[in-house]
């Protein structure tokens, strides 16, 4: 059978998976039409392991766009040059168009979380979850949330995904934190801060989840190692609407101050802020990251990005980046290397 032939034959199937990882992925589909034994190989998991145990993983930005505001979406690809490679398959069967979702990387795989459909006065919250796979090029149902849930945080600490507190149906403010396991594909619910967050976003820094707090001046702070939470109080009242983590440090956008990006260093517990380019008519931009630097995609000029990196001499100095043009209005983006 063909499945149970060489890879390449005169070779062992452990050197054939080195020779081919080193070619760039931009090649694979050229590569899968050689013969279907090949095609099956290269999107397996096995491949992307070898991939990743040879330093050969590429990163990808994935952008989740929509062509108006409040349209079903859709997803793009750019590789580290710029690189348009085309779309990723949407979710099968979405159904009605969702609002309150999150979206984030896990093991290299985009997931899709929960959300809601109907109307903001009244909910109907979903427990679904989605993984897409790269590797394959498609998408997978994963294990129901406990409950459902909209308008969250969340963030990976060490290869478990929290899920912080939110909204569920009819707008019933929750209090607790989901913790997904995806070597077990299980959820599990625990206690969250003692404070409701009021749709804020949270991060991880050294096996510790930060969730801050829109409205409010506190940050919670989770240890996964003693499984306690703490509080830290800031000089910060946010209205965060948008946020990247770039080398550590998060940068996000603040309803209540247009024009200035504000930057939070979580070892130094210290809060800045810089000089932020603002569109006319009131739009709202969104943060994105690209080869380690920050990312502002204009919500006024479709297909418009600038770009900024900060750790260099001439940061906080905006330019345009020509490299990245979307074809629509910017919702998420995420990396994933593969």
């Amino acid at each position: 059978m063909e499945s149970s032939s060489p890879i390449i034959p005169g070779l062992t199937d452990d050197v054939a998976a080195l020779c081919l990882s080193r070619i760039p992925r931009s090649n694979f589909r050229l590569l899968s039409q050689v013969c279907r034994r090949w095609k099956t190989f290269l999107r397996s998991e096995h491949f992307t392991a070898v991939r990743k145990l040879t330093g050969r993983m590429e990163e990808f930005m994935c952008v989740l766009m929509e062509d108006k505001p409040g349209t079903s979406v859709y997803w793009e690809v750019f590789d580290s040059s710029g690189n348009k490679l085309g779309r990723i398959p949407n979710i099968p069967d979405p159904g009605p168009l969702k609002w309150g979702y999150g979206v984030t990387v896990l093991n290299e795989k985009i997931l899709f979380i929960g959300g809601f459909t109907g109307s903001i006065g009244t909910p109907l919250a979903s427990p679904d979850v989605y993984e897409f796979s790269p590797a394959t090029n498609s998408w997978r149902k994963l294990a129901d949330m406990n409950i459902p849930r909209y308008s969250f945080s969340l963030a990976e600490v060490d290869g478990l995904l929290y899920v912080v507190q939110g909204f569920s149906n009819d707008g019933y403010c929750l209090f607790n934190t989901e913790v997904y396991n995806p070597k077990t594909n299980q959820w599990s619910l625990m206690d969250g801060p003692k404070i409701q967050v009021a749709i804020g976003f949270a991060f991880s820094f050294k096996s510790k989840l930060y969730v801050l707090d829109n409205g409010t001046t506190t940050i919670d702070i989770y240890d996964t190692k003693t499984k306690t939470w703490e509080m830290l109080e800031s000089d910060e009242l946010t209205a965060v609407y948008s946020y990247i983590v770039v080398r550590n440090k998060v940068y996000f956008l603040d309803s209540e101050r247009p024009g200035r990006l504000g930057v939070f260093d979580p070892e130094e517990h210290s809060w800045t802020r810089v000089f932020v380019p603002t569109e006319p008519g009131g739009f709202q931009s969104k943060l994105g990251q690209w080869n380690n630097k920050v990312l502002l995609f204009l919500r006024g000029s479709v297909g418009k990005t600038i770009i900024n990196d900060f750790d260099k001499e001439e940061g906080s100095k905006w330019r345009d980046c020509d490299q990245i043009k979307l074809s629509g209005y910017h919702v998420y983006s995420v990396l994933i290397k593969f």
